[in-house]
């Protein structure tokens, strides 16, 4: 006997849905899942009524709330935010676009290497402190494990203000 597992509407739109909007990618360490948590939950301060992956949920529900393991294989693990059914069905029809308020649903796709990354060279390095960024500029980047990381927001940041505000959460939620 093959057993067969029935899909959900959100299921069908991970593995059908051509991904619009503007990708901001990302190389990060494991500090990823740390702050994966910390970014789920400014979204949830952002949209008191959050849907994430299809799902309603609330500030308190996502305590306890883990990034879901990346699946070995081909394919990314992605991630969904949205402000309430409305928007969910706005994403179906219309993809990672603005509504008239001028928000939008944005997602995280991701996917664990296992492997070694090496980079030759690193520049554009942007730190805090202008003399440590020079220090760093120019250097090797080795390290043992990474995830490639894509922020889909609906428009690119630098021209939007939503979009702006999701990319500074995102990169906010890297911080100590």
């Amino acid at each position: 006997m093959i057993r067969v597992k029935r899909l959900n509407r959100h299921e069908w739109a991970r593995i059908f849905m051509d991904i619009t909007g503007y990708s901001s990618d990302f190389i990060t360490d494991h500090a990823f899942l740390v702050a994966m948590n910390k970014f789920t939950q400014r979204q949830a301060q952002r949209w008191p009524g959050l849907f994430l992956d299809g799902e309603r949920v609330t500030a308190e529900s996502l305590r306890d709330w883990e990034l879901p393991e990346a699946p070995e294989g081909d394919y990314s693990s992605i991630v969904t935010f949205s402000d309430g059914q409305d928007v969910e069905d706005f994403l179906e029809d219309r993809g990672y676009a603005l509504n008239d308020h001028g928000e939008g649903p944005f997602s995280v796709l991701y996917k664990r290497y296992p492997d070694v990354l090496h980079a030759h060279q690193v520049t554009g390095v942007q730190l805090t402190d202008p003399e440590d960024s020079a220090a760093v500029e120019g250097t090797s980047l080795l390290l043992s494990e990474h995830f490639a990381v894509s922020l889909v927001t609906p428009e690119d940041p630098k021209a939007d203000p939503f979009s702006g505000s999701i990319l500074r959460d995102f990169l906010d939620a890297f911080r100590r």
